[in-house]
């Protein structure tokens, strides 16, 4: 029986990821020449042309594409034999987890999270990355990471290669310095108050529906971001309040330089831990994320485990 030229499949799939046969050869540093007769041999062995050569790029051709998505799952499985033979038994006996954190996700709780499971991990190397959730699940699906901490669940069309759990929930509320909070429960502010708002990841309207009819001073929106310490860092400038999720600001409001006013209609913001469905044996969502950290932060309620 004839067997598939792995070498000559690596060519490939280095010549499809960077679109072109001089950028593979840099990746491989091996001559372009070489690539080519790879390539070349691997089009011989399958009969079928794989790629549209063009004066400065390549692109794949159908069958080109098809053997892609199998050239990914393989070098993906290949990387999840190094992560768990070469990367997590150093020599140092480390055990090394590569975290993604999802833009919008709560730094101030999965930082916490992450200490708690450093503290009961002996030996643990965490290598934390951020992203949009859209690169973050690329590198899961494809063995660049072992987990992602996000406000989204996993979309439907990756539901088959990742696995997952809610790890608690975040509330969301309305932050600034003393004098302001106070102004707004009055409703007494002469001047329109500045709202710098969290972009909740289901495009709710939270102003409207739900923060205006429950405080109904002037309200002046300003700004819409997922990136929470920037929320932070408005609301304890005293210029206005931050519309953002509780767990975001909570060193803040324990130290007394922020306070914080519910929003009580409005729903939960959820908090998802996910890896993929074909890992390596030391990742366990069940494990790497138990009970959401415990108590890892204050009003972010673990999700049972009963």
């Amino acid at each position: 029986m004839e067997w598939l030229n792995f070498r000559h499949l690596y060519a490939f799939w280095m010549v499809a990821r960077t679109g072109s046969f001089t950028k593979a050869a840099e990746e491989l540093l091996v001559a372009q020449s070489a690539i080519s007769a790879q390539v070349a041999a691997l089009e011989g062995y399958l009969r079928e042309p794989l790629l549209h050569r063009h004066p400065r790029a390549t692109s794949l051709t159908p069958a080109g594409r098809e053997l892609m998505s199998f050239a990914d799952t393989i070098f993906a499985q290949s990387r999840a034999v190094n992560a768990l033979f070469r990367e997590n038994r150093s020599a140092l006996g480390h055990r090394r987890l590569r975290i993604g954190i999802v833009g919008g996700a709560s730094r101030n709780f999965v930082y916490r999270l992450l200490e708690d499971l450093v503290q009961r991990t002996e030996g643990l190397y965490l290598s934390v990355s951020s992203g949009s959730y859209e690169e973050l699940s690329a590198r899961l699906v494809k063995f660049d990471l072992d987990a992602i901490v996000s406000l989204e669940p996993p979309r439907k069309k990756d539901m088959a290669e990742v696995t997952y759990r809610k790890l608690g929930e975040t509330t969301m509320c309305l932050a600034g310095i003393p004098s302001i909070i106070r102004t707004i429960q009055r409703g007494t502010s002469p001047e329109p108050v500045t709202v710098y708002k969290f972009r909740h990841p289901y495009e709710v309207d939270i102003l409207g529906k739900y923060v205006r009819p429950q405080y109904p001073c002037a309200l002046n929106l300003r700004l819409d971001t997922d990136d929470i310490p920037l929320l932070r860092f408005f609301a304890n400038g005293g210029c206005g309040v931050a519309l953002l999720p509780r767990a975001g600001i909570i060193e803040d409001i324990e130290s007394g330089t922020l306070e914080a006013l519910d929003i009580t209609a409005c729903p939960a913001i959820p908090i998802y831990g996910i890896i993929a469905a074909q890992t390596n044996p030391f990742v366990r969502v069940e494990e790497l994320f138990r009970q959401g950290g415990g108590d890892a932060a204050d009003h972010v309620v673990p999700e049972s485990t009963d």
